[in-house]
């Protein structure tokens, strides 16, 4: 019997979750993530016993960005993990995300099947789920995987509510959460104001000449968009109780927060700089989609150049829009893909496109002889993206640039937010009795946070201490280039690590004797 639409995309949702769950513990603790896990301890704390008073002492804590993750993270930790004692207290906070695996697979191949057929559909959602850069941002307790899933739920269901209001209302709730989650969320005014034009433009031009019927369609075409300009900003008050007290000054001090964005630099092409050129966003891009998903992309972007229609045009400003939006030239531009990561469902769906198209060519047996051969190069890529690198998938780079090794020879950084941290765990517990000071915590103090968390739950003996460099045994270097002063540049030229982890050829974090 054949399955549903609903049917299959359940079973692949359900699939997807199950392999995300059984890996969450494999990736180390990126930078940002021990602040989450101690933010979302203590708004969960709050929670449970809830009062306006002590919102300053619970809410304070990262309140530079909104609570959505770090909230889901806490409860999920506080039940598997405290209650229940089924996890540890890394993967229990890291569970929450299964949520927008789910969701994600789940409506975009309801999207793309909508839209052309569930062959594609089941290609589109699968290259998505195993985009090396976006698989490994599903595993994390961080922002830019929800706020991708998000954003592509807001344009899917606002898109859906062009034929069916009812629709609307689900886009303006989900939006309202995309602002609980992560502050480029704001931004989605715009794809969504285009989508409404796009869809309501005969009759915002022949308004004026219906005289009779003003009214009906003016109340019609504006009813489209009010509930998302009013929906939203309620939700994100209503559940964010920082925001509770001191409301306009603290809206003023967050939004200041995101303006005046502290300088990243990046190690780009072989230069260190404070903000990359225009072109990082595409570059990146080409360089970390694996081919067999990039040269889809590159067909579907012709297809729809040569061919467009209203739905299409859509799509393609939703790929391009994010990526558009970094290349701005006052626009931070760091961490690799991670802050232009909800262009990718969006290219995963016009690399649809672009198999549809090739496909369309060979009807019958050929066809299907096609999409066989298609489908084995694309298990191959799994392989060599995701098994064989796992799980440093954040340092992945396709054949364009010569993979990781051809990365690095070109000047790109092998690593940027911690996770290969995780490699170094055993010789540091061999080495226990010894100091480290980590580099980059001398940038970020925070960043020791992670290694708290690993000592919490068991994986980093808790003997292991940490200092600066004058009191310290070994010296940690995450090869994060664009971060390197003169200094670390010395060590990473001309000194002999005595530990590395390696991907392929090229190491992610060295370890040096300093004593």
């Amino acid at each position: 019997m054949r399955l549903s639409v609903k049917q299959t995309a359940l079973f692949i949702s359900l699939c997807f979750c199950v392999i995300t769950a059984f890996t969450l513990n494999n990736y180390g603790i990126t930078w940002d993530e021990g602040l989450y896990f101690k933010a979302g301890d203590l708004y969960c704390d709050w929670l449970k016993n809830p009062s306006l008073q002590n919102i300053e002492n619970y809410w304070k804590l990262n309140n530079e960005h909104p609570p959505l993750t770090k909230v889901l993270g806490g409860m999920t930790k506080y039940l598997f993990h405290e209650k229940l004692n089924l996890l540890n207290g890394i993967s229990s906070f890291r569970l929450s995300v299964l949520i927008f695996v789910f969701f994600s697979t789940y409506f975009l191949f309801s999207f793309v099947s909508e839209l052309l057929n569930h062959k594609i559909a089941l290609f589109t959602t699968a290259a998505f789920f195993f985009l090396p850069r976006v698989f490994f941002h599903s595993h994390l307790g961080a922002m830019d995987y929800p706020i991708t899933v998000l954003w592509f739920l807001v344009i899917y269901f606002y898109w859906k509510g062009m034929n069916k209001t009812k629709w609307i209302f689900v886009a303006a709730t989900l939006l309202g959460f995309a602002l609980l989650t992560k502050v480029n969320a704001f931004l989605l005014y715009i794809p969504i104001l285009l989508c409404w034009v796009l869809n309501s433009w005969g009759e915002l031009k022949n308004i004026q000449s219906l005289s009779e019927r003003k009214n009906t369609v003016t109340h019609r075409i504006f009813y489209k968009i009010i509930p998302m300009v009013i929906i939203p900003p309620i939700i994100f008050i209503a559940f964010w109780p920082w925001l509770w007290t001191d409301t306009l000054q603290r809206l003023s001090d967050y939004l200041s927060f995101h303006r005046h964005h502290a300088v990243v630099y990046t190690y780009y092409w072989g230069a260190q700089t404070p903000i990359a050129p225009w072109h990082y966003p595409l570059v990146l891009t080409a360089i970390t989609v694996p081919l067999v998903i990039f040269v889809p992309f590159i067909i579907g972007l012709s297809r729809i150049i040569f061919r467009p229609d209203k739905t299409k045009i859509f799509l393609l400003f939703n790929a391009l829009f994010p990526l558009l939006l970094i290349s701005l030239p006052s626009v931070p531009k760091y961490d690799g893909v991670r802050l232009f990561l909800p262009a990718f469902p969006f290219i995963c769906m016009i690399a649809g496109i672009g198999l549809h198209h090739l496909f369309m060519f060979k009807k019958g047996k050929w066809g299907n002889f096609l999409f066989l051969i298609y489908t084995l190069i694309f298990l191959v890529t799994i392989h060599t993206s995701i098994l064989k690198p796992h799980p440093y998938q954040s340092s992945y780079f396709n054949e364009l640039i010569g993979g990781i090794d051809g990365a690095a020879k070109n000047g790109f950084e092998a690593e940027y937010w911690g996770n290969a941290y995780i490699g170094i765990l055993p010789w540091m517990n061999q080495n226990a009795q010894s100091t480290f000071w980590v580099y980059t915590a001398d940038l970020e103090p925070k960043v020791l946070w992670g290694f708290d968390e690993y000592k919490e739950n068991g994986m980093l003996n808790k003997t292991v201490k940490f200092s600066d460099k004058n009191n310290s045994d070994y010296l940690v270097l995450l090869i994060r280039q664009g971060f390197f002063n003169e200094e670390m540049w010395k060590y990473y030229k001309y000194e002999k690590p005595v530990f590395s982890v390696q991907l392929s050829q090229t190491n992610l974090v060295n370890i040096y004797r300093l004593k």
